[in-house]
């Protein structure tokens, strides 16, 4: 392990010697809770398969985890080597030393924690210039969960305390928990401009108790008000089961458990209308006949389910319609089928 106060490094297995591999460019979203379950076997070989048996790298703040371990246990025989790097200062996301880690790397996946901190290191840094290279010279899968798939939307949800509930942005788009909503030139996706995405979607625990649907569509409503009131803005959610992938060409399948609980990927468009009322203190208005914001949902299974265009955000199959709106605040929170 290399390791200095404000990185660390670790080698988990493979060989060290450099290997030259065409990469396939993809992207997986990841709803955060991805520990065995059913559909990340499948998911997994989706991504492995585009490094080629490359160099597969995970990157994180804080401490090293267990990720690469993992690879190394199950898909040892599908990788050159693997390894976790963490950088948790703007000067280790600097150095030279970390940003070859990165730009090594025939696969990336970014992951859990605190999207704050990606923020406050790596952004506007060496290491940022590294990840987009990898992304858009380079072409390498990039995957990312919970934290990892936040920073990857064109808008970001970084909450330096508590992030903000459903209920709260919806009795209140200005609440002060969603002052922490960022646009920038952080990391650039394929096919994710203009799109806010959120994870965890179902999960209700002591911190988090409510459900996240009314949160994405609050903040779908926050960032198009923020961006001068264009209507032309998207928002990816997904349920903690879900794995969506995303191909080369922009099309997005969705792995998951086969059931219809906890593997499901939403993409919501607007559908017209702006919200009828978006004032501070209020509760948000977007009803627009009750048919304000356009969502499409797919039920993950392990085969990677449906079909979804993100060049048209049109072109779907495998799934379905619904509309959702809001006649006043989170206890007007309405989902209808087409």
């Amino acid at each position: 392990m290399s390791s200095r106060s404000d990185f660390d490094y670790y080698f988990a297995c493979g060989s060290r010697e450099r290997v030259s591999i065409n990469s396939q460019p993809g992207i997986l979203l990841i709803g955060g809770a991805e520990g065995n379950k059913s559909g990340e076997h499948e998911a997994s070989q989706w991504f492995l398969e585009r490094a080629k048996g490359g160099k597969y790298l995970v990157l994180r703040v804080g401490k090293i985890g267990s990720q690469a371990d993992w690879i190394c246990r199950h898909y040892r025989d599908w990788i050159h080597s693997a390894a976790e790097l963490s950088i948790n200062s703007r000067e280790a996301a600097n150095d030279s030393e970390v940003v070859e880690y990165i730009k090594e790397a025939d696969a990336l996946f970014i992951a859990g924690g605190d999207q704050n901190k990606y923020k406050e290191y790596w952004e506007g840094t060496e290491t940022e210039n590294a990840l987009n290279y990898l992304i858009n010279e380079k072409k390498i899968p990039v995957a990312g969960t919970s934290a990892g798939m936040a920073i990857l939307g064109d808008y970001y949800y970084a909450p330096e305390h508590q992030g903000v509930i459903s209920s709260e942005i919806l009795n209140d788009p200005f609440h002060y928990n969603t002052q922490s909503i960022h646009r920038s030139n952080f990391i650039q996706v394929p096919y994710l401009k203009r799109v806010i995405t959120d994870t965890h979607l179902d999960r209700i625990n002591s911190v988090n108790p409510e459900t996240r649907y009314g949160r994405l569509l609050g903040l779908l409503a926050k960032v198009i008000y923020e961006d001068n009131s264009q209507l032309d803005h998207y928002a990816i959610g997904v349920e903690e089961g879900a794995f969506l992938a995303i191909d080369e060409k922009g099309i997005a399948k969705v792995f998951g458990n086969g059931t219809h609980i906890g593997q499901d990927a939403y993409f919501l468009q607007t559908n017209g209308g702006l919200p009828e009322q978006m004032e501070p203190g209020w509760p948000m208005i977007w009803n627009n006949s009750g048919k304000a914001v356009k969502v499409y949902r797919i039920s993950g299974d392990p085969e990677g389910s449906g079909s979804f265009d993100l060049n048209d955000w049109s072109t779907a199959s495998g799934g379905h319609w619904e509309y959702w709106y809001t006649i006043g605040g989170k206890s007007g929170l309405r989902k209808e089928l087409f």
